[in-house]
């Protein structure tokens, strides 16, 4: 999904959920190597520390056991995404989950296990049953060197506002994910040197159309393999200049010649991570992609500029403001199609209010250019919503969102417009 669907940034940019998007686990393909961000100079709304709102949880041994739940009520305008005929519904949302993290001083052992559940009250085919299992640990070699290791498994599903999403798809599509990886950092003087290698599987569950009829949507499995490297200089202690070479292998999951989009993938680029200003910080990288297919006589070669940007703008101690740009190549999933070129436009706001309230304000539009077929899809959502912490164990949060996307060409989608609301309180014991 574009809200949690994006195939893999040049390096690591702003994802924030888009209000009222069901399910949220971050990107289906995340950076191989995260860029940090938050420092100590200055730090955005959501990042300072607030102890007295801090859940506590419970201590075993070495280790802290945070248990939440979360419980919602949401409201959809378009519940099936149709472009005419359209029909509103509601549904409840629960969220369960379980986080466990070690409070050892060199090394570090978390784990965290959630469920996300979704039922609609008229329109049983949207159902969704979201769930992630995930583990990560850490090594810390020798002061900032360390080796990192992760595992998951989630279900999560696709957005219909994406472009991948069948024109003619009525329910909900869940896809299943399996992931490994292993990443380990070097540090000598003012050089840190990052390697990453990890694996991710994606298995796409049927749906149905808006006739009843069953989708076999297996023709999209595939596994997706990186290895990535990155030189970083440090200019100082929180700002670098850097390289990063990144190589990828998706092999599909599939005996159908038209459906088979197996592929090799470089990208390369160059970036900063650099306070412009007192105010102002700036990560990204700019660089190209070229990715060949296997199957030559269906797919053609593509390649083009690789963009991920942000900035963080600190207007005060009080509000933050974020802005992000991308641009990178998608897996597609119309027929005759190599793949898209999704280019991202977004900036957030969030302003504490008060210390315990704060209010958030989002807008994006997305551009997605298809290979090898006749069709532009152009959308956009704007929204927002507010946190409000009624005390350490209960969160209250509202937000909404307008999400819109017209698509144009012989082989476009439908148009879609959707109102989409959700309040839910979290409870944190």
């Amino acid at each position: 999904m574009r809200r949690a669907m994006g195939l893999g940034l040049l390096v690591a940019g702003a994802i924030w959920p888009t209000a009222a998007s069901a399910q949220f686990y971050g990107q289906l393909l995340e950076s191989e190597i995260p860029l940090k961000t938050v420092t100590g100079r200055n730090l955005g709304v959501r990042d300072r520390l607030k102890p007295e709102l801090d859940q506590i949880g419970m201590s075993v041994g070495s280790f802290h056991i945070l248990p939440a739940v979360a419980a919602g009520v949401g409201y959809t305008s378009n519940v099936i995404g149709a472009e005419v005929n359209k029909s509103a519904d509601g549904y409840a949302e629960i969220r369960p989950e379980l986080a466990i993290r070690s409070d050892w001083t060199r090394h570090s052992l978390n784990a965290i296990v959630q469920y996300d559940g979704l039922r609609y009250f008229n329109t049983k085919a949207k159902n969704q049953d979201g769930f992630l299992a995930r583990v990560e640990g850490s090594l810390n070699v020798h002061d900032e060197s360390s080796i990192i290791g992760s595992a998951s498994f989630r279900r999560t599903y696709e957005d219909q506002q994406e472009a991948t999403f069948p024109a003619n798809g009525g329910g909900a599509i869940s896809v299943e994910q399996p992931q490994a990886q292993l990443r380990a950092t070097y540090v000598v003087n003012r050089v840190r040197l990052t390697g990453s290698v990890d694996y991710n599987g994606f298995s796409y569950g049927d749906t149905i159309s808006t006739t009843g009829a069953r989708l076999d949507l297996s023709f999209r499995n595939r596994d997706v393999y990186r290895a990535s490297g990155r030189f970083e200089y440090l200019l100082g202690q929180d700002n670098s200049i850097f390289g990063q070479a990144t190589y990828r292998r998706t092999d599909y999951r599939t005996s159908v010649v038209a459906d088979d989009r197996t592929s090799n993938e470089w990208r390369v680029g160059l970036g900063a991570i650099a306070d412009v200003t007192n105010l102002v910080r700036v990560a990204g990288a700019v660089g190209y992609y070229h990715r060949t297919y296997d199957n030559k006589s269906v797919y053609r070669s593509v390649g083009g500029l690789a963009v991920d940007v942000r900035a963080d703008y600190y207007l005060s101690q009080l509000t933050t403001i974020t802005a992000i740009v991308s641009r990178q190549i998608e897996e597609a999933a119309v027929t005759g199609s190599s793949g898209y070129v999704a280019t991202r436009y977004g900036a957030r706001v969030d302003h504490e209010l008060l210390r315990n309230l704060i209010p958030y304000l989002f807008a994006d539009r997305f551009l997605s250019k298809f290979k090898g077929v006749d069709r532009d899809d152009r959308s956009w959502d704007a929204g927002g919503g507010v946190d409000y912490r009624l005390s350490r164990i209960f969160m209250l949060s509202p937000n909404a969102a307008y999400v819109s996307r017209t698509s144009v060409g012989t082989a476009r989608g439908p148009n879609i417009n959707e109102l989409r609301g959700l309040i839910t309180l979290k409870y944190t014991p």
